[in-house]
């Protein structure tokens, strides 16, 4: 998942068409307008604050996967033991 290029859109200030952009655009640029001019200006702070929590979705998301792998190798590992182990019984 890159929550930089995922695409959100922003209601109008003045209540027009909804204004398309990305997450990546919300933290980078300094302000958004909508077809009619009406004007978002964000305050850096914020958009500091949305970029490191973006970042801490990444991360978690990249460390999940990863956990994740492990989990499904192990999950084959075991369920492949509970087969080759288990005791046959065949009747004629």
């Amino acid at each position: 998942m890159n929550l930089k290029t995922e695409k959100t859109e922003l209601p109008c200030p003045g209540g027009g068409r909804a204004i398309k952009t990305t997450y990546g655009d919300l933290t980078r640029k300094r302000s958004l307008k909508s077809s009619k001019g009406h004007e978002y200006k964000f305050k850096s702070s914020d958009q500091s604050k949305l970029k490191r929590a973006m970042d801490k979705i990444e991360k978690l998301q990249k460390s999940f996967e990863k956990d994740m792998e492990r989990a499904q190798k192990e999950f084959e590992e075991s369920l492949n033991g509970v087969i080759s182990n288990a005791d046959l019984i065949l009747k004629n």
